[in-house]
């Protein structure tokens, strides 16, 4: 397997989340956190050159936190207002004392070839007073309507964006789940958001309830659970991340899919500890697939804005790219970090992979040619999302126009 294409940047910091803003631009989150370890907490933007056989990556925008507050340890990117929002704590006491605006909005622009940033707008969300809980995830809506925010004791919130004003209805006040959230990921309308845990992933509904009376309220509504499946040897796996797919789930289906990351349990004696990446039906819930991604736990898991493609990063240090609709395995990138990565996004036209480790490394990955859509395979995609009476109805048309032409061209 000839190797990608690829360039890294030295950052300075451990980098614990990433977004797209463009095609040719990044943004990276990280820091050393509250204290004087002399590590900067940032918010930082890198541009990417993709042309073959040289990509480069250089940092365009930087902005540096106070060290007196957490390192920010996720991100998301709304490009159609031009703001970076990510999760903040601010200093211990503060937030002793009840004060947390820990939701951070930033905007950007760009200006001769750098990107500037600045504050926008704070706001308190899941009434988090204990200095060693923090936002855990930072996730939009694909429509940029809502915004999930969920912490590493379990509660979860719901706001609408970009108004930041709480969707929960105030007596219901934040989701807890009981348990550290690794991840959140809203399905390709909307409708549901995925929220991982270890032990489940549980399937919020997004959308308001009537009542009776005609009133609408919007209290967290569970629509469903996914246990721990077994795997490999038939034990129990813990999740790691959930990603919901953003196509339909095989060639000619009308449902979509939601894969996750699983860990095998640690068998005494053996220093494997197995990992999978698995695939559910979203409309029975039914796990269709698993397939072994690395013998050591995944770290982390994106998917393809076109729905092609998956990406998984491991404590081996190695990435796997996988076929979403078959799992199967495509492309390995090893050794791509000193560390195990930490975060993965692929860019709007799904042709470079980014990813980031707390090594203090981003990593451009530009993917091989054979991993871009071809015209058969673009063929083979429209015929996943077209359904078949359309083909069946568009058929029959064209046979009755040559009915009716044929006749025509033999009497001239």
């Amino acid at each position: 397997m000839a190797p990608a294409a690829h360039a890294s940047l030295a950052t300075g910091v451990p980098v614990y989340a990433l977004a797209f803003i463009d095609e040719d631009h990044v943004v990276y989150v990280g820091g050393g956190g509250a204290g004087r370890s002399g590590v900067a907490n940032v918010v930082n933007v890198a541009q990417l050159e993709a042309q073959d056989p040289t990509p480069t990556i250089r940092a365009v925008g930087s902005l540096a936190l106070s060290s007196q507050e957490d390192a920010p340890m996720c991100v998301d990117v709304d490009p159609s207002h031009g703001h970076i929002v990510c999760g903040i704590n601010a200093p211990a006491a503060q937030m002793q004392a009840g004060t947390n605006d820990h939701v951070r909005v930033y905007s950007y622009e760009a200006h001769e070839g750098q990107v500037r940033m600045q504050p926008t707008s704070a706001v308190p969300s899941l009434a988090l007073t204990d200095p060693e809980h923090y936002q855990k995830t930072c996730t939009l809506s694909l429509d940029r309507r809502l915004l999930a925010v969920a912490s590493t004791d379990g509660r979860v919130q719901l706001h609408r964006y970009p108004s930041l004003e709480p969707v929960f209805s105030p007596q219901s006040g934040v989701l807890s789940l009981g348990e550290e959230v690794y991840g959140t990921d809203f399905s390709h309308d909307g409708k549901l958001l995925a929220i991982t845990l270890a032990s489940r992933i549980v399937l919020l509904s997004t959308t308001p309830r009537t009542l009776e009376n005609g009133t609408t309220s919007f209290l967290p509504r569970i629509v469903q659970t996914i246990a721990q499946p077994q795997i490999g040897s038939g034990l129990q796996g813990t999740f790691r991340v959930a990603r919901f797919g953003r196509g339909p789930i095989y060639e000619g289906a009308r449902t979509h899919a939601l894969y996750a990351l699983l860990h095998a349990p640690a068998m005494r004696g053996s220093k494997a500890r197995p990992s999978y990446v698995a695939m559910w039906d979203t409309e029975t819930w039914t796990l269709k697939s698993s397939r072994a991604v690395s013998q050591r736990p995944a770290t982390a898991l994106a998917v393809s804005p076109n729905g092609r493609l998956l990406a998984v990063g491991a404590s081996d240090l190695h990435l796997t790219i996988l076929r979403a609709m078959t799992l199967q395995p495509l492309h390995q990138v090893r050794h791509a970090h000193d560390f195990p990565p930490t975060c993965l996004a692929f860019s709007p036209q799904s042709r470079v992979l980014v990813s980031g480790s707390a090594d203090a490394t981003v990593r451009m990955t530009v993917l091989p040619p054979n991993l871009l859509p071809s015209h058969r395979t673009f063929v083979r995609y429209l015929h996943a999302v077209i359904s078949d009476e359309l083909i069946f109805a568009a058929f029959f048309v064209l046979v009755l126009l040559m009915a009716l032409l044929i006749p025509y061209f033999v009497h001239e």
